[in-house]
């Protein structure tokens, strides 16, 4: 599927020439500072100085609502540290559909409450602290999802297949983070929570957030209606531009994605002007609005920890966050009707995209952030650029694939044909009568079909454990158990069992903070190329 993506031009079209050199462009201007948006007003607080400084401060932590980090789940282990102790952070950034504070606006009267999830946004910082990956993570997403513990100290019981944006309603944000960490085994050290007032807010406070789309765009569903070309975004049309879906893209959250991209890079670069946080007239409207439209995890709760979170982060600059989704596929043919409008991760760029975010390799450019230590000494050099990944022993082509549920959780059998025939694999569905397989198998009947098995294991996300002899006909027969998780593979699956790919996921399109060339979307019901 296509996302909006920048037409070419500008620091972007720049960075491109850079890299085929082999080098990554050096940037001039080292004054610029990238933070997180809702992270990066707290930073203003060093201009309150004195007595009324602690007032302030006071005031601020008032605005400032928390919740537990988690719900019930451990953790998976953080990456791996550099030679300096440093391991990458992770922030997850989720956006409620919540209409609080909206006044009966917005349709949905009776969603004043945590609402849904609809954005999901991972920021991974790497261990220098020197850039990042916002990783998008589509809310219709179908997704394994952990049991999570409700408020009320009762607890949802773990769903196999299920829309990620649901996770708030089951457990709250701590759901939430419990389940993105279950689909990318990224250990997440805190979140926030913006919901639609905040962001009306957010983008008044700093005067307006400027976008540029490659042609109009007038949406019924969200009611934005605004020219191609250059635009100042007010508040309200701030929060029309982030839901715009209908007219832009695939139509869908998927599509959105770009639209949400744009609007948070230029909110970004609008942060990190030094004629705004810098300016007391504008300063101080932008932090009271950054703390009142947050709820954050209660290990940063509170002012001084929040300005803490953001030191951190004070040396990314725009041009060095890399905005990225995972791939994914559409579920028009799923059994259940109320899921066929939703989406599953495609298998294995998902997967790849993941291990490669956990091993802190570079998305862009050739700059490597990972933790590995560089000798004592040593000069320091940017890395080769990742080489292309080699090509496959097995031609998909000539590989016939049978799928076989074994469990009574439905589609799993119909998503894992659509994946493979993505990958070119000859794959159908087929019937079984048991429904009680506990541990996902793919079998082979000839030794000439071991290594397609393999690769047909390596597709669907299965360990190599579950490939065996033993089968029968003249092709693999794959059965999934109660073990096997769509879009976060299987159960037994650790994230530091899954190898580093040599590059990024062919499907996934990866943009920078600083891209400037104007948004693409669809018109007259197609896309623009």
């Amino acid at each position: 599927m296509t996302i909006a993506e920048p037409q070419p031009g500008g620091r972007a079209e720049a960075r491109r020439a850079a890299a085929s050199s082999g080098r990554r462009r050096k940037k001039k201007d080292r004054r610029r500072r990238v933070l997180m948006p809702v992270l990066v007003t707290t930073g203003a607080l060093v201009l309150a100085g004195g007595g009324g400084a602690f007032l302030y401060v006071q005031h601020l932590n008032s605005n400032i609502k928390s919740g537990q980090l988690g719900a019930g789940n451990a953790p998976p282990p953080a990456g791996a540290a550099d030679a300096q102790g440093r391991v990458a952070m992770n922030i997850l950034v989720i956006g409620t559909d919540s209409r609080k504070g909206l006044g009966g606006g917005y349709g949905d009267r009776e969603n004043v409450g945590d609402g849904n999830n609809d954005v999901n946004i991972l920021l991974h910082v790497y261990p220098d602290r020197k850039a990042a990956v916002a990783l998008d993570l589509p809310r219709d997403s179908l997704v394994a999802q952990p049991k999570c513990q409700r408020k009320d100290g009762s607890v949802d019981p773990a769903k196999t297949e299920y829309p990620l944006n649901y996770a708030m309603g089951r457990g709250g944000p701590g759901c939430v983070k419990d389940t993105v960490e279950a689909v990318t085994g990224l250990k997440i050290d805190s979140w926030l929570v913006v919901n639609f007032q905040g962001v009306k807010d957010l983008t008044d406070a700093v005067d307006g957030v400027e976008v540029n789309l490659c042609s109009p765009v007038n949406d019924s569903g969200s009611h934005l209606n605004i020219p191609a070309g250059p635009y100042k975004l007010n508040g309200e049309q701030g929060l029309q531009f982030v839901r715009t879906r209908h007219s832009v893209g695939d139509g869908t959250a998927i599509g959105r994605f770009g639209m949400q991209r744009a609007f948070l890079s230029s909110l970004l670069r609008k942060l990190t002007d030094k004629g705004t946080l810098l300016n007391p007239t504008t300063a101080f409207g932008v932090v009271e609005a950054a703390t009142k439209a947050l709820t954050v995890s209660e290990n940063i709760a509170g002012t001084t920890k929040l300005v803490g979170l953001a030191t951190d982060l004070k040396d990314i600059k725009p041009g060095e966050v890399d905005f990225v989704q995972p791939p994914t596929a559409f579920t028009e043919d799923h059994p259940n009707p109320e899921y066929r409008s939703k989406n599953r991760l495609v298998q294995p760029g998902s997967r790849d995209l993941f291990a490669l975010i956990r091993a802190d390799k570079p998305l862009s450019g050739t700059e490597d952030h990972s933790a590995a230590p560089q000798p004592s000494g040593a000069a320091s050099s940017p890395a080769p650029a990742p080489s292309a990944p080699p090509a496959p022993s097995v031609n998909p082509a000539t590989v016939s694939v049978t799928v076989l549920n074994g469990t009574t959780t439905p589609g799993l059998a119909g998503g894992a044909v659509e994946t493979l025939g993505k990958l070119k694999y000859r794959a159908a569905t087929g019937s079984t009568a048991d429904k009680s397989v506990t541990t996902s198998t793919v079998r082979y009947a000839r030794a000439d079909q071991e290594a397609a098995a393999k690769a047909v294991a390596e597709a669907l996300g299965l360990p190599g454990s579950a490939v065996a002899a033993g089968g029968t006909g003249s092709g693999v027969v794959v059965t999934f158990g109660t073990d096997y998780r769509p879009g976060g593979g299987p159960a037994a699956v650790a994230p530091s069992a899954v190898p580093v790919p040599t590059a990024v996921p062919t499907d996934a399109k990866v943009h920078q903070g600083d891209e400037t060339g104007c948004t693409k979307v669809k018109t007259n019901g197609a896309m623009l190329e």
